[in-house]
């Protein structure tokens, strides 16, 4: 399996860390833009220099999203008290997808750029509660007939500046993965989460065995939750 088969299923599956449980939007106080959803993502021209936008299909979104779900039902997870919040997390995301956009770029090495607003709002406390309780997960399941391995590594950051105040949070996630005999590939993600007038927006900048750029992702996460926060 190469890394473009494997770039191209994190993007198809990158609503997944949406968040572990959420509400639907009218619950939330506060004046939900009137701008449809699928403007307040961020276009071509206001992600990073260098990125080309992707399109990917709603439909393929939805298959990986149950691929992966029956995937972690029958999975291993260390530490075993770790499996329900990964169940969770497939659940939410298929339920915060159900009422996203999102807008997907990435570079010619491979750096993926993802933002998305969803009218459902993501229970931000309870992932911070789980990734506090599980900050390391290993997950091992049956991939196309291969023993598919992969530890994953949660690390809070601070959110930019320029949110302060806002319900927001930020992740560095890194992750090694081995399917088969294959050489293991490692991936570190910068990944955003805030809830705005009722709405989730969430982004995430990922690549595989470098690091992304820090600022970079700081920027871009305060430019789609600004867009959110200042739209009519």
């Amino acid at each position: 399996m190469t890394k473009g088969i494997i770039a191209s299923a994190t993007a198809c599956a990158v609503l997944l860390i949406a968040g572990c449980g959420g509400n639907d939007g009218s619950a939330k106080s506060g004046s939900a833009p009137s701008t449809a959803r699928d403007q307040l993502v961020l276009v071509e021209s206001e992600f990073p220099s260098g990125t080309k936008k992707m399109d990917i299909p709603q439909d393929k979104l939805q298959s990986t999203l149950s691929n992966f779900g029956a995937t972690m039902a029958t999975a291993t997870v260390t530490p075993a008290e770790c499996k329900g919040p990964q169940l969770d997390v497939a659940a939410a995301g298929k339920d915060i997808l159900s009422k996203a956009s999102f807008s997907v770029a990435s570079t010619e090495d491979m750096t993926m750029y993802v933002d998305y607003v969803s009218g459902n709002v993501a229970d931000l406390p309870k992932m911070v509660d789980n990734h506090q309780k599980c900050p390391e997960v290993k997950v091992s399941s049956n991939t196309d007939g291969k023993q598919a391995d992969s530890t994953t590594k949660f690390d809070k950051l601070t959110v930019p500046a320029a949110l302060s105040g806002t319900d927001a949070i930020a992740y560095k996630t890194t992750s090694s993965t081995t399917i088969g005999t294959a050489v293991p590939l490692d991936q570190t993600t910068f990944e955003g989460y805030a809830t705005v007038r009722g709405l989730t927006v969430g982004v995430r900048v990922s690549t595989w065995s470098d690091t992304p750029d820090q600022p970079a992702f700081e920027k871009f996460f305060t430019t789609a939750v600004q867009k959110v926060q200042n739209a009519k």
